[in-house]
């Protein structure tokens, strides 16, 4: 191998060569990579949805979600089935296994076992598709009116905004970067005929005459083909409405003698727009709001820059409309990546300055440009592997950067020594390659041993960050490949043929580097003669610090902090009226803003609606609950530097404020929290209770309300199950609606026309299609008197009132109706101040405090949510631990040939755990997820280290010296190369690490973990390892003896 590699020092031209062509492959790679928020990944989640019109949650549960989940037991590959149950729809999330190479087989399987479903006579065909992050939102758009927008628009105000974003959600379309435009506030056009329930009595004309005589009146109907003298003609009978005036003059009942009923003498008709289910709003107008997603392979920054240009060429033909573009996603990215960037050039600079100041200018210069030329390499085969420039892979360059210049530093120290010590120039080079090219990569194939296991980590957190450990290895390789073939070339062109031999046995420890050697050479030999005090000391040291940890270092899943968001959650009484709850929360929205104020980027308000996560769509669409979403300012822009917690208290402060003083009902409820960045995870406090009958599941979840309402730092206590709005449920007299001539579906039929509307037909009109909507007027449906005007017409064409054949009562169920793998589950979740306690010990004290199998045998209590996701990242983090150490181990053990040997290179690694845990505690920052991982990563980095340590002591023992000599000899010869590589790392992550110039809190807590971890490692391991090692060959030495 020596050989080959000496080929590449030798015929330089060749290599240069070589080199230029993958810099240039690097480049056009660089430079065609997509910028992106975060990495795309696989959420391994198949949603099932099934419309079942005037279906209630009972009903649905039992004709819908059921079946379907009794069909989805026969598809294999599959974890979890949930289904949410409310009017009119199921909601079935299906949950795949983790790890499928390729999901598309189990979505197949599950569309076929939906297709084998028997389903009641009414529900719509079920949809069935997986969740994915293929698309990525870029920007949305807003359009208001520009006078008064803070009023419902009439009618002809909303065409206009509804024509307006039509047209440039076509505009949008026309840009090849854009997947799709997503609308929300566009209320589909319609026909409505509203009968006047005392017209019709009077002239006997039921609601489904109307239905019946527009449908069959709607017609255009291809009718064959007429051939006629050798031409054909094709036939059609034209009687469609282009026009909603055109149905007045249609006849409705008629007879021999003249006499006719026409739709105006009954109805009036309007051209108008369905009723809205959820008001927009936006900054206090209200609004149509088009979403604009880019496509899988486009730039989020060049399609974010393609819709705005768009967007502001079209704003000057609309002068009486606002049109805002908001929600930015690009602006984020742009952010994040130049934050990342400038820690990134930050640390390089500190790095090469670093290398100056040890190495010297020819050699810190010669080991810098090498730092560009691995990133460009690297690069090509990160865009091969598909990996996209983002926050995650961004991260990974500059927690890397230190670490790539290790390799190269290696060869061209040991080099120059060589030449110190007389050597040739090409002959140190060669040599150099001889003797580390083992140890580099016996080094690298630990680094990626501690690395590779994070690659596989489950769940949506490991799919979230796999672009760490991969741009990472990826790196190294390259980092090891160029410090062996490319960099020695570079070192044989431009170091001296010769250097002035100043390294000799006795000058070592020549200059200023030599006052450090001196220090340690008067250390170890104290340490040697007391080496079992030292290590014993160690040792308390290191269990010392575990305990203290235990005691006082709190865990979180993501840390918060650096949010500019917060998402609140409003709740009105059920059955409160969509108007009701817009009147409420416009003085919310007031006094949100006033809370705000200048901090205040804009504040979206969608009425009507709980958003939910994309990545669980749990349906929440309820004319009682509102969402918020208020955009703050970037922290470090704010005035006052406060956190998003800070503003998350103020305005909760202020609304439970506004109720005291009668602002606000009293009724009315809210959940405030601060979006937290990174991977989605569930509540703090999120319990899922398991059982068949609601009045025991309320029962339970009642005892851990109760407990947790009292608990300090514990805020926001919901449960899901709620019961829903009131019904007038009717009850047909069966003998009764007989004689009449009456079916109970004829009842249900005229209820459900008369106040809900009933589509009698539709047209086509451009891209629309208009529904024909029959139904009474608004101020008959919202009156009790109206239902005893309501005439049901028989089989004979009679009318028949409904209170004859029917009665009503008044009663409740419950708005939705949750399952989970075949029973009925409820949900008690809950928001926890990290200042005050975690949600780890919160649901460790619930756990303590209530036990429910003795008294609830039938149910069961799962503590999921941010629990069950750090406990599966735990346990994930832990399995790659040990596996890391298990290849370690057995790498050094072919290595070394001596599992003692062995042993004391990894007898370092609990101090780089004792680093992380030291560095947390003295920044007042909590063990998390990121920490974590950073303690398995550092595993491999630090017997880097402590493998030359012990390499280079045992080749100098079999020079001939004695175990003493050898020992501290070997520490001082190679103090300079491992403080140099440990050096370059920390400081190349301690940007990142304290924010210079600028702090990305999703990360921060791995680089400093990282980064101390390895440095108090290293300091201590220069004494301990050879301490440790000294203490193996006292023990293999009684060995003998024995």
């Amino acid at each position: 191998m020596t050989k080959a590699l000496s080929f590449f020092m030798e015929h330089r031209l060749v290599t240069t060569v070589f080199l230029s062509m993958l810099l240039a492959l690097g480049f056009v790679s660089l430079s065609s990579m997509n910028r992106e928020a975060f990495p795309k990944v696989t959420l391994d989640k198949v949603v099932i949805q099934t419309p079942y019109p005037g279906g209630t949650p009972e009903e649905i549960e039992r004709l819908v979600s059921i079946p379907l989940e009794k069909q989805l037991r026969s598809v294999s590959n599959i974890d979890e089935v949930r289904s949410y149950n409310l009017e009119n729809v199921s909601v079935i999330m299906v949950f795949l296994k983790e790890g499928m190479p390729d999901t598309r087989p189990a979505v197949e399987d599950i569309k076929d076992a939906v297709e084998r479903t028997a389903l009641p006579p009414g529900a719509l065909a079920p949809t069935v598709e997986e969740i994915t992050t293929d698309k990525q939102q870029v920007v949305d758009v807003a359009f208001s009116l520009k006078q008064d927008g803070a009023h419902v628009p009439t009618t002809e105000e909303y065409r206009m905004l509804r024509d307006t974003a039509k047209a440039f959600e076509d505009k949008l379309y026309e840009l090849p970067e854009i997947a799709e435009v997503e609308r929300f506030g566009y209320r589909n056009r319609q026909f409505l005929v509203e009968a006047d329930p005392a017209a019709l009595n009077a002239k006997r004309v039921g609601l489904n005459q109307i239905l019946n005589v527009l449908g069959m009146r709607n017609v255009d109907m291809p009718s064959g083909v007429m051939r006629l003298n050798g031409t054909e003609y094709l036939l059609r009978t034209r009687g469609q409405f282009s026009e909603a005036l055109e149905m007045r003059s249609v006849p409705i009942v008629g007879n021999a003698t003249g006499f006719m009923t026409v739709l105006s003498d009954v109805a009036q008709v309007f051209d108008t727009f369905e009723d809205p289910t959820i008001y927009e709003k936006f900054d206090g107008s209200h609004v149509i709001v088009l979403r604009v997603w880019k496509t899988e392979t486009a730039d989020i920054i060049n399609a974010a820059e393609a819709a705005k240009a768009t967007v502001e060429k079209m704003k000057e033909r609309y002068p009486e409309v606002e049109v805002t573009v908001f929600l930015d996603q690009s602006t984020d990215v742009v952010r994040q990546l130049n934050d990342l960037i400038m820690n990134f050039v930050t640390g390089l600079t500190l790095v090469v300055a670093a290398l100056f100041f040890i190495l010297g200018f020819r050699l810190s210069m010669i080991i810098s440009f090498a730092i560009p030329s691995i990133f460009l390499i690297a690069f090509t085969i990160i865009h091969a592997a598909g990996i996209t420039i983002n926050t995650i892979s961004i991260f990974a360059l500059v927690m890397v950067l230190g670490m790539m210049v290790d390799n190269s530093i290696v060869v061209a120290e040991n080099s120059f020594r060589l030449m110190q010590e007389g050597q040739a120039r090409g002959d140190a080079i060669r040599n150099t390659l001889s003797e580390v090219f083992a140890p580099l990569l016996v080094t690298m194939l630990a680094i990626g041993a501690a690395f590779a296991p994070l690659l596989f980590m489950g769940g949506i957190i490991g799919k979230f960050v796999f672009g760490i450990p991969s741009v990472i290895l990826i790196v190294l390789v390259v980092s090891l490949v160029f410090s062996l073939v490319f960099l020695p070339s570079w070192l044989n062109t431009f170091l001296p043929e010769r250097v002035k031999a100043t390294y000799g046995a006795d000058d070592e420890e020549a200059g200023g580097f030599g006052l450090i050697v001196r220090a340690y050479r008067k250390t170890m030999a104290i340490a040697l003669r007391y080496r079992y005090a030292v290590i014993g000391g160690f040792t308390v040291f290191f269990f010392g610090l575990l305990f203290l940890a235990g005691r006082f270092l709190p865990f979180v899943l993501f840390p918060a902090g650096g949010e500019d968001q917060i998402d609140i959650k409003t709740y009105m009484p059920q059955g409160t009226t969509l108007q009701r709850n817009l009147e409420v929360m416009d003085r919310a929205e007031g006094l949100i803003t006033e809370v705000v104020g200048d901090q205040l980027v804009f504040l979206r308000d969608r009425v009507g609606i709980h958003e939910p996560p994309f990545d669980d769509p749990k349906p929440g669409e309820e004319t009682h609950r509102s969402t918020v979403i208020v955009k703050l300012t970037p922290v470090q822009e704010r005035d006052d530097e406060a956190s998003a917690a800070v503003y998350v208290k103020k305005i909760r402060d202020r609304l439970k404020k506004a109720q005291q003083a009668g602002e606000l009902p009293a009724e009315f409820r809210y959940d405030v929290e601060a979006a937290l960045h990174g991977p989605p995870v569930g509540k703090p406090v999120s319990l899922q209770i398991r059982g068949p009958e609601f009045a025991q599941l309320k029962e339970i979840a009642a005892l851990y309300m109760k407990e947790l309402e009292g608990m300090p730092g514990v805020y926001d206590v919901s449960l899901d199950l709620e019961e829903g709005k009131e019904e007038f449920r009717f009850y047909v007299k069966d003998d009764v609606a007989a004689k009449a001539g009456l079916s109970v579906n004829d009842v249900a039929e005229s209820i459900r026309t008369a106040f809900n509307g009933e589509v009698a037909s539709s047209i086509s009109k451009g891209e629309d299609r208009i529904n024909i909507v029959v139904r009474f007027p608004d101020e008959a449906r919202h009156k009790i008197e109206s239902l005893k005007k309501v005439k049901v017409q028989n089989n004979q064409g009679r009318l028949v009132p409904l209170e004859r054949v029917a009665y009503f009562t008044r009663e409740r169920s419950y708005s939705m109706i949750n399952r989970q793998d075949l029973m009925r589950v409820v949900r008690v979740e809950a928001s926890v101040d990290t200042d005050l306690t975690t949600s780890l010990d919160v649901n460790r004290l619930l756990q303590k405090k209530i036990d429910i199998s003795k008294d609830y045998q039938d149910y069961s209590v799962n503590f999921g949510g941010e629990q069950e996701d750090a406990q599966d990242s735990f346990t994930d983090l832990v399995i790659s631990f040990a596996f890391a150490m298990g290849v370690i181990f057995a790498i050094f053990l072919v290595y070394f040939n001596s599992a003692t040997t062995t042993g004391v290179v990894m007898g370092a690694i609990p101090f780089g755990i004792a680093g992380v845990l030291l560095g947390l505690m003295l920044h007042g920052k909590p063990l998390s997820f990121m920490s974590m991982l950073a303690i398995v990563a550092l595993s491999g980095s630090i017997v880097a280290n402590t493998l030359v340590l012990v390499t280079f002591t045992e080749e100098l023992r079999k020079k001939g010296q004695d175990l003493h000599e050898a020992i501290i000899n070997a520490g001082a010869i190679r103090l300079r190369p491992v403080l140099l590589t440990t050096v370059t790392t920390v400081i190349g992550l301690l940007p990142s690490a304290y924010g210079i110039p600028t702090v990305d809190h999703f990360v921060q807590p791995l680089s400093l973990s990282f980064a101390w971890g390895l440095m108090f490692a290293t300091l201590i391991t220069l004494v301990l390892c050879p301490l440790l090692y000294m203490m193996k060959e006292d023990f293999l030495a009684r060995l003998r003896k024995a």
